[in-house]
């Protein structure tokens, strides 16, 4: 991308690195700071939504990072992800091809977190036969620019 970047432009590459099943983008139906749970294994938990996609981990780790990190470092050549304050979004998952499973805790209608000391999403990483087909679209994102912060990743 570059300096000029238009927001279907953005949406665009987006979707084309989600082709790739090198990138999950959703959204959270509400501007905030989010807790996030990773785990490394499938689970049963239950929220109030959820999405499970396909990626495949190249380097030995995954960045869990949000709409406007993505923005920087679509506008501007020199910003490069993680930036230095986001390595502790860092989460080490080994090479090879995962099922990612995100599940939102909490309705964003009716509340505007999960609660306090609870998670807002669960991220979960895990190895199966099932792998899902690539996103085409990004899960619960509203594709209007006035609410394009409206998401995570």
């Amino acid at each position: 991308m570059d300096s000029n970047w238009q927001f279907d432009q953005l949406l665009g590459h987006f979707r084309a690195q989600m082709a790739r099943r090198s990138f999950l983008i959703w959204g959270t139906g509400l501007e905030g700071f989010w807790r996030v749970e990773v785990r490394l294994c499938q689970s049963r938990t239950q929220g109030f939504r959820e999405a499970s996609g396909p990626l495949q981990v190249v380097g030995g780790a995954v960045l869990v990072t949000n709409y406007e990190s993505l923005t920087m470092a679509a506008q501007f050549a020199g910003v490069r992800l993680p930036e230095w304050h986001q390595r502790g979004l860092l989460v080490e998952v080994p090479d090879g091809e995962y099922c990612c499973r995100v599940v939102q805790m909490f309705d964003p209608d009716e509340a505007e977190s999960a609660g306090p000391g609870k998670p807002d999403f669960v991220l979960e990483f895990s190895r199966s036969a099932g792998i899902p087909p690539a996103w085409s679209e990004i899960p619960w994102f509203r594709a209007d620019p006035s609410t394009a912060t409206d998401g995570g990743a």
